[in-house]
Formats: C-alpha cells, structure tokens, sequence
C-alpha cells in the first residue's frame, strides 16, 4: 500500500501540470485586437436572385434582402469576401488593416451598381464595381 501513495502523488502533481500549461499551449492568444466586418443586402426589391456570399474559408450563406452579416476578424489580417447574384459578382477586401485599421466596425452595402463602404454605417463610399458574367469592364 505504501507503493501506491507515492506513485499517486506524483500522478496527481503531473496532471496538475498538464491541465494548468496545456490551455496556453494548445490555443494561443490573438496576435492583436478585433474588429467587426457588417454586410448590408442593399440590393434593389426587385432584384429576382439571391445574393450568395462567401467569406475567406467559410461557406457560402444566401443573404436576404435587407439583411446583413456580421464578422468578427483579427485588426491585423486582411479579409477578403465574394458575393455572387447572377450576372452580377465580384471578391473584394472587406478588411484591409492598411485601411481599416484603428476602426471597430467596418460597414459594406452591396447595391446593384457596387461595394459602399464606411466607418459609420452613414457615409458611404463606393470602393468596388460590380462585374458582369460575359464583360470584361
């Protein structure tokens, strides 16, 4: 019996240490603060496709009119999105840390002529065109 103490202690001290040092091992830290990426279906009523988007290496989701998306990314990577409403599509930067920096939140609005991007989710700026399946504008 006094064999089995020792060896007991000894076990109970190594899985002390193992539970204690893997989490910090096992998942580590943001590398900086986050940041949140909202996207707005701005399209227009009418419009008879749904909005497919696809962000880095998630799956596509339909997005419905008037809806929106939000993701929370690292301030320090850049992410890309791509957004498919036949004949229209395009991929573009919805974080880019050289732009969006310092920013919070970052708003996009997809309309039928293009990408709207803001700070506010009220000033908007168109930064990207939409493209055509069969043009190459």
């Amino acid at each position: 019996m006094g064999f089995f103490h020792p060896f007991f202690a000894f076990f109970l001290l190594f899985l002390s240490f193992y539970f204690l040092t893997t989490p910090t091992l096992a998942w580590p830290q943001s590398h900086g603060p986050n940041a949140v990426v909202d996207i707005r279906n701005d399209l227009p009523n009418n419009t008879k496709v749904q909005l497919e988007l696809g962000c880095d290496k998630s799956p596509f989701i339909y997005l419905k009119l008037c809806h929106h998306r939000n993701s929370t990314i690292t301030e320090d990577q850049d992410s890309k999105c791509t957004a498919e409403w036949l004949p229209s599509f395009t991929t573009w930067d919805v974080y880019h840390a050289k732009r969006d920096k310092g920013h919070q939140t970052v708003y996009w609005s997809i309309r039928k002529d293009g990408f709207y991007h803001s700070w506010d989710g009220s000033n908007w700026k168109l930064l990207e065109k939409c493209l055509q399946i069969g043009s190459m504008d």
